[in-house]
């Protein structure tokens, strides 16, 4: 009997540990942010396949930048009370046993399970930013939504690597203050060029690449641009695909 219950116990730890994340160290120099965004949202995923999923996040100093309407009151710490309308079969478990965190720190959760049901869900992270008012401790409700994880072949997009294919994503992290990751998706070994330029026009970097068919990063110091809005394009003579770079230092 006293083997049994050491056994469940290291079987419980084990799962727990597995089920706890790490922030992500790219996104430190941020002020603020959630990764992924609902731009890039999360992955989809199938019905009795194992499912883990990261939401990184940096908690800023400043609740305007979480809210405007709060702008000027500082943030002690944010609390993760919930993720709404996570698919049956998933749960999430953060990095700590509390899920807060204090300002101007890193913090992750991770969603995951085995999902046991097909559909698109709608999802939210349900959060409380605490800060003072008066010197008195005040709670903010605020949830960060425009997120979906599909589950099944609802919304699926699969790339088809034997068809034409040039496709960029977003920067992280972006807003950007030394540096960030930039991948895009080719379905050949080509020559790519890279080229960011400022809102006035002006080409601030070009390079040329050659890359692998399948996922490629793209590693940028942004140390040395001026804070402001860029334009970053990658072009294989054919295709053309542009996205929006902030840099903040």
């Amino acid at each position: 009997m006293k083997n049994l219950i050491i056994l469940l116990f290291l079987i419980l730890t084990t799962g727990i540990t597995q089920a706890q994340c790490v922030p992500d160290i790219i996104y430190a120099d941020s002020t603020f942010g959630v990764w992924p965004t609902p731009q890039t949202n999360f992955a989809s995923g199938e019905v009795g396949v194992p499912y883990d999923e990261i939401v990184n996040f940096k908690v800023p100093r400043d609740a305007g930048d979480v809210d405007p309407a709060a702008a000027g009151n500082y943030i002690d710490s944010i609390v993760l009370s919930s993720i709404t309308n996570i698919p049956p079969g998933l749960s999430f478990a953060c990095d700590n046993p509390t899920c807060s965190w204090n300002y101007d720190s890193l913090g992750c959760a991770s969603i995951s399970g085995i999902p046991t049901a097909n559909g698109t869900y709608q999802i939210s992270l349900d959060a409380t930013i605490w800060t003072q008012i008066f010197f008195t401790p005040f709670p903010i409700p605020y949830s960060f939504d425009g997120y979906v994880i599909n589950i099944g072949n609802t919304g699926i997009n699969i790339i088809n690597l034997d068809e034409a294919v040039l496709e960029l994503k977003n920067a992280i992290p972006n807003p950007s203050n030394e540096t960030t990751k930039i991948q895009y998706i080719s379905n050949d070994s080509e020559t790519i060029s890279f080229e960011i330029i400022n809102l006035l026009g002006e080409t601030i970097s070009t390079s040329k690449m050659t890359s692998q068919r399948g996922v490629n990063d793209i590693h940028l110091n942004t140390l040395e641009f001026s804070e402001g809005i860029y334009i970053y394009s990658i072009t294989n003579g054919k295709i053309k695909s542009s996205k929006r770079l902030v840099v903040n230092h």
